[in-house]
Formats: structure tokens, C-alpha cells, sequence
């Protein structure tokens, strides 16, 4: 019965909390939404990059093998 007490107390407090939280304003969604988009071709362009440096290796090594 003693957990049921500590379970719901849990309950409470997390929604004290949920209440003091503050969202974000539209600039920083769009700030956020930018760097997300900046990270994605980032990563977009490195993994490129790398793909090709790798296949470069792999087939000139194939080459020697062959």
C-alpha cells in the first residue's frame, strides 16, 4: 500500500513540473528547424564524400587483388 502512496505522489509532482515548463518561441523553432536541416546535408555530403573515398580504395585494392 506504501508504494501506491509513493506512485502517486510521483504522479503529482511530475505534473507540478509539466506545469512550470515553458515552450519555445517561433524564432527558435525556426532556429532549430534550420540547424536540423543544416546537420541533415551535413551529414548528407560527408557520408557522400566518404562513400566515395571508400569505394576509390576498395577498387583500387579489387585491381591489385585481380
Amino acid at each position: 500500500m506504501q508504494n501506491k502512496f509513493k506512485m502517486m505522489k510521483f504522479i503529482y509532482d511530475s505534473l507540478d513540473t509539466i506545469k512550470w515548463l515553458k515552450h519555445p518561441d517561433k524564432k527558435t523553432y525556426i532556429n532549430l528547424t534550420v540547424a536540423i536541416f543544416a546537420m541533415v546535408i551535413f551529414a548528407w555530403l560527408y557520408f557522400i564524400f566518404a562513400d566515395a573515398v571508400f569505394n576509390s580504395i576498395y577498387n583500387l585494392l579489387y585491381s591489385i587483388a585481380s
